[in-house]
């Protein structure tokens, strides 16, 4: 059991484990640290007297217009001003001329962690951040907790300035302590602890209701439901102080996240209470239990008023609090000294709530400057718990594994909606990582693939026989595109959208092999009775934005820009021409002649929303092969034909192109330029003639 203790303690300990600060001591308003090394002691917290500006905003302050000091962290109640002591409402700056070394290499940032009021920071006058918005008056004010790190400039004076406001809480000023360090440390350090706040929250939560169920398994034990209820009161305090976390996944006002801050401490004393009541009735007094329930309640009541009346409490209440946990722990240990059964584990844990609240108390009242860890040492105190039902732990130890094998096959759902390549490139490796605005850019090829005369084909079909023919459909081209290190970023009704962000090749050659796929499945779909059809598919390549649209309940990926534009376009060229594979001039220059696939140049061709027309190419291997071969060994024909027609010489290019055709009858791109040809040469003849 010893050995227990111990585990326990360390993991305790890690949970709270962070590098210190080394306490600055700023005089009279000016703080050297040119001499300091931030790789030793990157954290410093800016301690010591702050120039004190009252009823001033930083763009008002007039060096000479004071020569107050304030030792910060500390709260300006009960500051001796001329005209008398000042309470917890008004507006302050404060102000320190702050010296760094001038080789200093690292991005440095200051970091202001919660305090019980807004505040505003200005570093060389400019506005960085802050919390809520300070103001001189409650109209102009807007109050609001939470920890702000900002990057300082690269320069080694700075003149840092606090403005404060508070028109809500008992209590004004900064009661935390201000940091300077490296940008990276202070952000890991930031992140750290809303990890561990997160982690503590989230065994509390599973302790707690796993006591819930444990009740519903025996209703007789109501220490159950006891432990249940202080797990959830002390989660509550978790996720409203200290970096309130809470805030991080629901927008929660000022004026609910403070009444939930209180109402969790104000009920974590009496639940505790009632907690050991129910293990050792004989050995805690009833009328204790019940007093403190009565402060509870009445207390809550008085969250009815505004906070300037119901924060006052904290400087009654933590006196019932901790004389609540002394009470305990007497208690506790009159079972212990009777051989109480798992009274032992019980006082061990008690002792760490007990040191633990005591600290959140006097760090609360600014007595001590530390951090919250009473969350910490409840864990542990519930964990203790756990052990005492180790066997129904076991019994359902299958169902966790269940529920995290389903959460892994629900990622994997994900990655079908959201590819996985897609938060790649985003550089995102979760996505619950993904944030609207996240955007990337990038040269890519974009691929766009669209069944011909879909809406008439469609019309013939159910809207069963419509979902089952483009899943059919879809399974075949997919694959392609994913192995030729491509992704398909949507579905656009039949149309396919996919992008090819390493190799241009990868493009061309997945188009070859999608058509390749198609003409098998028509010889399928031939062979059932069904209709073939027939894709076109258009490829570009340039840059594009790849990220997250939409808004805060409803995001998904795409891409925007006008490369993604144009291949849309090109794929729509494919119609014109009765093409199988048609790809931009972009492409096709910066195509592989390794691939081995067969070129032909089309024309320049308008396209709808660019000034400019553009050069298209056809590749030829994405016909059946008899026809490419005839295509390919006309191809030099095909050229001289086409080069008749550029120069406007319509008789050679009409003859030209109807060898062509005597020759390959099929060649649509042929009679296309034959018809041209022929309407050109008309065209003429009448201009001529009038």
């Amino acid at each position: 059991m010893k050995k227990l203790f111990f585990v326990l303690l360390f993991l305790h300990l890690g949970c709270l484990s962070e590098e210190r600060n080394i306490k600055a001591e700023i005089v009279k308003g000016f703080l050297d640290l040119n001499n300091h090394s931030f790789t030793d002691q990157p954290f410093v917290a800016l301690n010591g007297e702050w120039k004190f500006f009252w009823n001033t905003a930083p763009n008002q302050i007039q060096e000479t217009d004071s020569d107050l000091f304030l030792d910060l962290p500390k709260h300006w109640n009960g500051y001796q001003m001329p005209y008398g002591m000042l309470g917890g409402f008004g507006h302050a700056s404060f102000r320190i001329k702050l010296k760094l070394a001038d080789n200093l290499s690292e991005l440095m940032a200051l970091t202001v962690h919660e305090q019980d009021t807004s505040y505003a920071i200005y570093v060389n006058g400019k506005y960085l951040g802050g919390s809520g918005k300070p103001g001189p008056n409650p109209n102009e004010y807007i109050p609001e907790v939470k920890s702000s790190i900002v990057v300082l400039p690269q320069t080694s004076d700075l003149t840092i300035d606090l403005y404060v406001a508070n028109y809500v809480h008992r209590k004004g000023g900064i009661w935390n302590d201000i940091v300077i360090s490296p940008y990276t440390k202070a952000e890991n350090r930031l992140t750290k602890r809303k990890i561990n706040e997160t982690m503590l929250s989230s065994v509390l939560t599973f302790v707690g209701l796993f006591f819930l169920v444990m009740y519903f398994y025996n209703r007789d034990g109501k220490h159950t439901v006891g432990i249940f209820l202080f797990s959830i009161a002390v989660l509550f305090r978790t996720i409203s102080t200290g970096e309130r976390i809470l805030i991080e996944f629901v927008d929660i006002p000022y004026w609910i996240l403070l009444r939930l801050e209180y109402v969790s401490w104000f009920w974590s004393a009496p639940l505790l209470y009632h907690y050991f009541y129910t293990i050792f009735p004989e050995d805690f007094s009833k009328r204790m239990g019940t007093f403190f329930y009565i402060l509870s309640s009445i207390l809550t009541l008085g969250l009815l008023l505004p906070p300037v009346y119901f924060t006052e409490t904290a400087s009654i209440y933590p006196i019932a609090f901790v004389a609540n946990g002394v009470l305990i722990f007497v208690y506790l240990y009159r079972a212990y000294k009777k051989n109480r059964m798992e009274s032992k584990l019980l006082l061990f844990g008690m002792l760490l709530v007990l040191v633990g609240a005591t600290n959140d108390v006097l760090h609360a009242e600014s007595y001590i400057h530390t951090m919250y860890i009473a969350p910490a040492s409840v864990v542990i105190f519930v964990f203790l718990q756990v052990i005492t039902f180790g066997r129904i732990v076991r019994q359902n130890l299958t169902k966790t594994l269940e529920f995290a094998q389903e959460q892994k096959q629900l990622s994997g759902s994900f990655s079908r909606f959201v590819p996985t390549e897609f938060l790649f490139h985003l550089g995102k490796t979760d996505i619950r990582h993904v944030d609207l605005g996240d955007q990337v850019q990038k040269r890519m090829s974009i691929l766009f693939a669209d069944i011909r005369s879909f809406t008439e084909f469609s019309e013939t079909l159910t809207p069963k026989e419509n979902f089952d023919f483009l899943n059919s459909y879809l399974q075949r081209v997919g694959p392609i595109i994913r192995h030729n290190n491509g992704f398909i970023d949507k579905f656009i009704g039949d149309a396919v959208m996919a992008l090819f962000p390493y190799d241009i090749n990868d493009a061309i050659k997945a188009a070859v092999e999608m058509q390749e796929a198609i003409r098998i499945y028509n010889s399928h779909r031939a062979n059932c009775g069904y209709i073939t059809i027939e894709v076109g598919i258009g490829i570009h390549t340039g840059n594009l934005t790849l990220g997250i649209l939409g808004e805060h309940k409803r995001m998904e990926g795409t891409v925007i820009s006008d490369a993604v534009n144009l291949a849309s376009r090109i794929e729509k060229i494919t119609k014109l021409f009765s093409s199988r594979i048609v790809i931009s001039a972009d492409t096709f220059i910066e195509a592989s002649d390794g691939l081995g696939y067969h070129y032909r140049l089309l024309d320049r061709v308008a396209i709808k929303g660019k000034t400019e027309s553009v050069f298209v190419v056809e590749v030829l291997d994405g016909y059946e092969p008899e026809k490419t071969s005839r295509l390919i060994s006309s191809k030099d024909e095909y050229t001289l034909a086409l080069d008749a027609f550029r120069r406007d010489d319509f008789e050679e290019a009409i003859e030209g192109f109807t060898k062509l055709l005597d020759h390959n009858p099929d060649d649509s791109v042929s009679r296309l330029f034959l018809e041209r040809s022929q309407e050109a040469k008309e065209k003429s003849k009448m201009e001529f003639g009038s």
